[in-house]
């Protein structure tokens, strides 16, 4: 099998994983209008970029005899190591960024303010000890009083 061949069937996988990274960035493009980070936007960005860069290389590395007939084993050695440790670190990084995001995506944001109203249920509250509450109902009409009459000082 040529190398061209066995290049192309390695670049399957990492065709389907680019296919992901485009639908995750189309949703969380989608999703930045309900809430979603821009943190997961990015963390699809980077990983689009990885992906692409990890498919070019072994084509290039595939093409080695026409640009690599003047260096040496180890200058090759080195170019490979330039080259695909950053670019595995950085897909690896990648990774982690979107499963961070994802899992930041699930849990629910903290108040920063006062807790909002919970509706009915958490109303009326409780009364404090020592505290009497007000009657419910409406208030009965108050009759008038009329003021005992004043009393004379014996005299």
């Amino acid at each position: 099998m040529s190398p061209l061949a066995y290049t192309s069937i390695e670049t399957i996988p990492r065709a389907l994983i680019l296919v992901v990274g485009l639908l995750g960035l189309i949703f969380s493009i989608k999703g930045r209008s309900r809430g979603v980070s821009g943190l997961m936007v990015g963390a699809f960005v980077v990983m689009l970029l990885t992906t692409v860069a990890g498919i070019v290389w072994p084509f290039v590395v595939s093409n080695l005899p026409s640009w690599g007939e003047d260096l040496s084993a180890d200058e090759i050695r080195l170019i490979f190591l330039g080259v695909g440790i950053p670019l595995d670190v950085a897909t690896a990084l990648s990774w982690l960024l979107v499963a961070i995001t994802v899992i930041k995506a699930g849990r629910p944001a903290r108040q920063s303010g006062p807790a909002p109203y919970s509706g009915p249920a958490a109303y009326p509250m409780a009364a404090q000890p020592g505290f009497q509450a007000p009657q419910t109902g409406y208030a009965q009409p108050a009759q008038p009083q009329s003021e005992p009459p004043a009393q004379q000082p014996p005299g």
